[in-house]
């Protein structure tokens, strides 16, 4: 009977413990990837390039897509969101694009969602033409914004 590991976040730390993780244990690990976005391993350090017209297409910023990540076995779920954890029972709440909620058991849980930015309490900082950049989407609606202007 294979272990299932339950990794959440699909970008650079989700993807690197998923796929180092299979490597070690391909025979008796399942690996399921819960990404609340569309995208995975995608180079974040590449987005102001893409806002700034450099880079043109969003695409190339991806390293790997999730279906090649499901070509080499890892269950990769996009627009997933986990909404809870409970690690008494060993099991993650997750809702699905659809709006469904499922209870995924796991026996091994990583977490590698990332940072998230803090936007300090300033007047202004939620004024139209004031943006962050956390993810691939953020940037392809900055640069379309930008694009509109």
């Amino acid at each position: 009977m294979s272990d299932r590991m339950v990794v959440i976040g699909g970008d650079a730390a989700g993807m690197s413990a998923a796929s180092q993780a299979l490597r070690a244990r391909p025979d008796d690990l399942d690996v399921v990837v819960f990404e609340k976005g569309e995208y995975t391993s995608y180079a974040a350090c590449g987005l102001p390039y893409f806002v700034g017209d450099l880079i043109h297409d969003p695409d190339e910023l991806v390293a790997r897509s999730p279906e090649q990540h499901r070509a080499n076995g890892i269950d990769v779920r996009t627009e997933h969101q986990v909404e809870s954890i409970d690690t008494a029972a060993g099991h993650v709440v997750v809702r699905g694009p659809d709006g469904t909620e499922t209870v995924e058991p796991y026996d091994h849980l990583v977490i590698g969602t990332g940072a998230s930015p803090l936007r300090p309490p300033l007047p202004g900082v939620d004024a139209a033409g004031v943006h962050g950049i956390q993810n691939l989407v953020d940037g392809i609606r900055l640069r379309a914004q930008v694009d509109d202007e």
